[in-house]
């Protein structure tokens, strides 16, 4: 049986592609790039990991544009270059794994480590602001070094999982993001897939990754509820 957020999702993914033209290009591009460069830890991937997460709305919370794409004085391509070497060891084995085959009991913890690594607010955190923590951005980075494994969390993501699928997010602004709830959507979107099909889920939208297509629905579904 599939979730709440399965249902019409033939025209949540029509309402989503009028709506977020931008987002389908800008990622369309990068899963492009990723293609050629072939690497996601290359430093000159870095940049296009960047531009993702500022055209996907994160620019607030990166600091001014001169720092975004700065390896120096604590900029801000500086510091996820550092959290990416830290998380590598951990995360490299897991990059060529796609959604509907992962084994979370193998690669849970991996996927844990990387995201609460990448969201953690102090010292050297990827919010300008230190006091601060990063986990939408955590995803939308996981999601852009593996776009065939990693779903984007947002709040109406956090919003369609805990209808759906009794994620113990709060129905606030803000939503209580943590590493073992993001792990929880990522098995909950693996059981809506496979419940629905791979093959005829991958039909919704021809030529993008699965995780993609999920985080369509996700949004349209989170943004239509009260």
């Amino acid at each position: 049986m599939i979730s709440l957020i399965l249902e019409n999702a033939d025209k949540k993914i029509d309402d989503f592609d009028r709506k977020g033209l931008h987002y389908n290009l800008v990622a369309n591009a990068i899963y492009v790039k990723l293609k050629e460069i072939g690497d996601p830890f290359d430093q000159s991937y870095l940049q296009y990991i960047i531009a993702g997460l500022v055209s996907f709305d994160m620019g607030r919370m990166m600091g001014t544009n001169t720092m975004r794409y700065s390896f120096e004085d604590n900029g801000f391509a500086l510091k996820l270059h550092s959290k990416l070497q830290k998380i590598r060891p951990r995360l490299e084995p897991i990059l060529k794994l796609t959604l509907p085959s992962i084994d979370f009991k193998e690669h849970g913890e991996a996927i844990k480590y990387a995201y609460q690594t990448l969201s953690d607010s102090g010292f050297n955190a990827l919010n300008a602001d230190p006091n601060e923590s990063f986990p939408v951005g955590a995803t939308k980075i996981l999601h852009f070094m593996n776009p065939e494994l990693f779903i984007i969390v947002d709040s109406n993501a956090a919003k369609a999982f805990r209808i759906a699928w009794n994620v113990h997010f709060r129905s606030t602004t803000q939503p209580g993001y943590s590493a073992d709830r993001y792990l929880e959507c990522i098995e909950d979107a693996q059981k809506d897939i496979r419940n629905y099909d791979i093959e005829r889920f991958q039909n919704l939208a021809l030529g993008i990754p699965l995780t993609r297509i999920y985080d369509k629905l996700t949004f349209i579904t989170g943004s239509e509820l009260k």
